[in-house]
């Protein structure tokens, strides 16, 4: 008689990356009303932005410049 034995691991989800971190942020940034009256300006958002740019030029100083180039780009609008 053959017995067999299972052996189960239980796997901790992964945490989020620093990146999904912040994306949630600025979704989060883009919708919040300013005291419940009005939505934040291209101006307002951009800057939310390169203030987590500047949390993590230190650890990531490559992500840091391309929030800061994405923030740049976003209080520009659109290009024509």
């Amino acid at each position: 008689m053959t017995s067999t034995t299972l052996h189960s691991q239980t796997f901790k989800p992964a945490q989020p990356l620093g990146a999904g971190r912040v994306l949630r942020s600025v979704a989060i940034a883009t919708t919040r009303f300013i005291g419940g009256l009005r939505r934040l300006s291209l101006a307002e958002e951009a800057n939310e932005v390169r203030e987590m740019a500047s949390h993590y030029q230190r650890t990531d100083p490559n992500f840091a410049a391309d929030l800061f180039a994405a923030a740049d780009r976003h209080e520009t609008g659109p290009s024509a």
